[in-house]
């Protein structure tokens, strides 16, 4: 049996249950759990339960009331979701704003997203902001400080590189930084970033930190410009 299609134009609502794909593109909500293979929202959503689909795709503002599932999640305008998030390729253009705890694959960041727990991913890439109440984990974690603070409890990961963007010329105009109380890794680069302890085989540190305490395993350096409290090889 082939799954129906659910169009709110203008305002309505309808139940939950299985959907082949969904668009809302005025202002619905819909009262009870949904799968799906494909939800856009192009207006403003209300989702009360559940979301589970292949493809979430957000070009307006949607408020979903318990846990999301997605394979895809596209955020080119605003999400917000009371509990977890679960996706594996997140592309953040616009804001996500988490509840509970964010984990995945991938996450792409160029907007903003907050997450209230931890947020675990395989990549974590971001020239965005954000902020995380718990544990940022990752294999590969790639920062671009570009505007304002971003703060994070914890991180950990393998490669691990938080760096201010620069211009086309390579003249750094941003002004972000990152406050983090923990930082473990492998490979750890940070610039513009206060830290309590950052951990690691080589640690590097770059322009404009307040470090204080750096363990180190193989190889340690520090910018000029930086303040490492600490320092101890291990």
């Amino acid at each position: 049996m082939e799954k129906r299609n659910l169009n709110i134009f203008g305002s309505g609502s309808s139940g939950g249950g299985e959907f082949n794909k969904i668009k809302i593109s005025g202002d619905g909500t819909i009262t009870d759990a949904l799968t799906c293979q494909v939800f856009k929202v192009y207006g403003t959503g209300v989702a009360m339960g559940d979301v589970k689909a292949e493809s979430l795709d957000i070009y307006g503002t949607i408020d979903i009331h318990e846990n999301v599932k997605s394979g895809s999640i596209k955020i080119y305008g605003t999400m917000s979701a009371n509990k977890d998030v679960a996706g594996k390729e997140m592309k953040i253009r616009g804001a996500m704003d988490v509840g509970g705890n964010v984990s995945g694959e991938d996450i792409n960041l160029k907007g903003s997203l907050s997450v209230k727990g931890d947020c675990e991913v395989e990549n974590f890439i971001s020239d965005g902001s954000f902020e995380i109440g718990g544990l940022l984990n990752a294999g590969k974690v790639n920062i671009e400080l570009k505007y304002g603070n971003s703060s994070v409890k914890e991180i950990g990961g393998e490669e691990i590189q938080v760096k201010r963007k620069s211009s086309f010329l390579g003249i750094n105009k941003q002004n972000g930084s990152l406050d983090v109380d923990t930082i473990e890794g492998d490979h750890i680069y940070v610039e513009y970033t206060k830290a309590s302890v950052i951990r690691g085989k080589k640690v590097e540190i770059g322009p404009g930190c307040d470090i204080g305490l750096v363990e180190y395993n193989e190889q340690f350096h520090c910018a000029k410009n930086s303040n490492v409290k600490k320092q101890i090889k291990i």
